[in-house]
């Protein structure tokens, strides 16, 4: 963990990491590589590292939000049913805090799974950090349906929207300060516990009820 005026080095390679990702998946309409590789939007970003020190994977945190149309995700939907519904939650939200991951990605040819499932596990330190009640993702439901296990739940009262193109179903995943820590599942819950007090150095065993 950490931003990217911190770790220059570390960012790049995650930024360059992103767009190999991505363009091998031919979703780099997706990727605003511009605006992302300043850095000026990313509050703290995640990499998985190998044993070798190669990157596996990683992910970035927008916010904590002044305004929605900070959010990426109005995008997104724009040229799809439920823009409103999208819009109403992040601005009855904005006030308690929300903060937004993005440009997630897994490397090819390493543990997938494993890693996409310790980028999910950043959910707790992200909230804690920033301070913020609310964090949501958009991806395809499949990747979303990875990250339930720690506590954020797929919120159904969004369609899904065409997005990067009409070959994609992109959904809208939101995780709750109050009560992810009790819908993660329980082996989850403690790895992201045992996750983020080394990642920030103080026990977070009690940051959920």
């Amino acid at each position: 963990m950490a931003t990217p005026s911190a770790a220059p080095n570390l960012w790049d390679r995650y930024v360059d990491g992103a767009w190999a990702s991505y363009s091998r998946h031919g979703v780099t309409r997706a990727l605003d590589i511009d605006e992302v590789a300043s850095g000026a939007t990313t509050t703290l970003f995640y990499v998985v590292l190998g044993r070798e020190g190669e990157m596996l994977g990683g992910v970035r945190a927008q916010g904590p939000y002044t305004v929605i149309e900070q959010s990426h995700v109005l995008t997104e939907w724009e040229h799809s049913p439920g823009l409103d519904v999208v819009a109403g939650q992040l601005r009855s939200r904005l006030p308690q805090g929300i903060v937004e991951m993005k440009s997630a990605w897994v490397g090819s040819g390493g543990p997938g799974r494993q890693v996409s499932a310790m980028l999910a596990r950043t959910a707790l330190p992200t909230i804690e950090l920033t301070g913020s009640r609310y964090l949501f993702a958009s991806a395809a439901d499949h990747v979303l349906r990875q990250w339930e296990s720690s506590g954020g739940r797929i919120d159904v009262t969004v369609p899904a929207a065409a997005y990067p193109s009409d070959q994609y179903r992109t959904r809208l995943m939101w995780w709750d300060r109050e009560t992810f820590g009790r819908e993660a599942q329980p082996s989850v819950w403690e790895a992201m516990v045992t996750d983020a007090t080394a990642l920030c150095g103080h026990d977070f065993s009690s940051a959920v009820a």
